[in-house]
């Protein structure tokens, strides 16, 4: 089931626009005609037809509040309708948070935002803390990861 985002942003410019929409488009989305978004494309083979909200959409939505953020545009409207169900079970269905590489982003129309600039910054996301290792050493499911 689709997600769909709208937004206006007040003193965006020509390149910020087209970064903007080849980033939602290297993380499979759909521009659906200015800032006009959908999750999943329609009819993309390459997609399951579940959603992967851990390594397509909640990217899609960080980085779209970054780059707000870090540009300085005022987001003058937004909205996001959501008919969605999507989960993770290991060896099931779905996918874990896992580390992203060119290979598993998809072709965009536009290059203005660089594949490799959009791996780094996703690959670059921390987490504030160590991990716990006194936890870790007493739960073994713990130490299991996803695909890096």
């Amino acid at each position: 089931m689709p997600i769909v985002i709208t937004f206006h942003l007040k003193g965006a410019g020509p390149a910020t626009r087209n970064r903007m929409q080849c980033f939602f488009e290297r993380l499979g989305w759909q521009n659906l005609g200015g800032s006009a978004f959908r999750y999943p494309k329609l009819a993309d083979q390459r997609q399951n037809p579940m959603e992967d909200w851990f390594n397509h959409v909640i990217p899609a939505l960080m980085l779209l509040r970054s780059a707000v953020l870090n540009q300085n545009l005022q987001m003058t409207k937004f909205t996001i309708d959501v008919q969605s169900s999507t989960g993770f079970e290991l060896g099931a269905h779905g996918s874990p948070p896992m580390s992203v590489g060119a290979e598993d982003l998809f072709r965009p129309s536009t290059i203005e935002f660089g594949e490799q600039k959009l791996v780094d910054w996703i690959n670059g996301i921390g987490y504030p803390y160590a991990p716990d290792i006194t936890r870790a050493s007493a739960d073994p499911e713990s130490t299991k990861r996803g695909p890096s």
